[in-house]
């Protein structure tokens, strides 16, 4: 725990010294790393059946089941509350399908699509709150694994780090930051794209006539080679009929 506050104080330490654009950038790579890390960590030390534990609680409890909610801290008791509208599908109606399809889109955002989360931090930011879904609809499920819950949460923690929002924040206000700020890159993202698009269109008609130009100058430099060797030519001629 105290190397992970090092860490920590380390890198808000260097991001400091940066500028608010390139801030945000650092603190996405960052969380996005770790996170990458941390979901590929966690499987690969389920498959193996690691027999040492990085955990608090797990060590006394296996699963949910045999862990009493009134001895929980709060991080780790269920939370129910709305979604965001379009989060979720009509037909994503319970627990266990929200389970399902927050974890897809982990999974597909954070390990699958690993190497565009830069591209698209609208999307990474977006789904950083299906990553708080996941987590929470884990949590009403009695079978999920205590050792796995205590390494998702440090991953929650790390992204919350890239909003400012507070590890001991409620996952309804994380979600909704996560999801409402998603939607305001992506509202950004598109209009950016569509200015880009829209100065190509006014570069073709410049290049066009640019092109037009050039070609009418390099005929004209034609034109005029043709006609300096005519005249000289000509004059070469006369030349001649004078000296006769």
């Amino acid at each position: 725990m105290v190397l992970d506050v090092n860490i920590r104080s380390k890198i808000f330490e260097i991001v400091s010294k940066i500028s608010s654009r390139q801030k945000l950038n650092l603190i996405l790579k960052i969380t996005a790393s770790f996170l990458i890390i941390l979901l590929l960590g966690t499987s690969f030390a389920e498959a193996g059946k690691k027999k040492d534990k990085d955990c608090k609680y797990c060590e006394k409890y296996e699963k949910l089941k045999d862990w009493p909610e009134n001895e929980r801290p709060a991080a780790f008791i269920y939370e129910e509350f709305d979604y965001p509208k379009g989060m979720f599908t009509k037909k994503q109606d319970d627990s266990k399908k929200r389970q399902a399809a927050a974890g897809q889109k982990v999974y597909s955002r954070f390990v699958k699509s690993k190497g565009s989360l830069n591209k698209y931090q609208h999307l990474m930011i977006r789904d950083m709150a299906y990553f708080e879904a996941l987590y929470n609809e884990m949590l009403n499920d009695e079978k999920t694994k205590v050792e796995t819950l205590e390494g998702l949460k440090k991953g929650r923690e790390a992204m919350r780090m890239s909003l400012q929002i507070s590890p001991k924040a409620k996952t309804s206000e994380a979600v909704l930051k996560f999801w409402a700020t998603g939607k305001m890159l992506k509202a950004a993202y598109n209009k950016n794209k569509k200015k880009k698009k829209e100065k190509q269109k006014k570069l073709t008609p410049e290049i066009s006539e640019r092109a037009a130009v050039l070609a009418n100058l390099k005929k004209q430099i034609a034109t005029a080679k043709v006609n300096a060797q005519r005249a000289a030519t000509i004059k070469a001629q006369e030349k001649i009929e004078e000296d006769n």
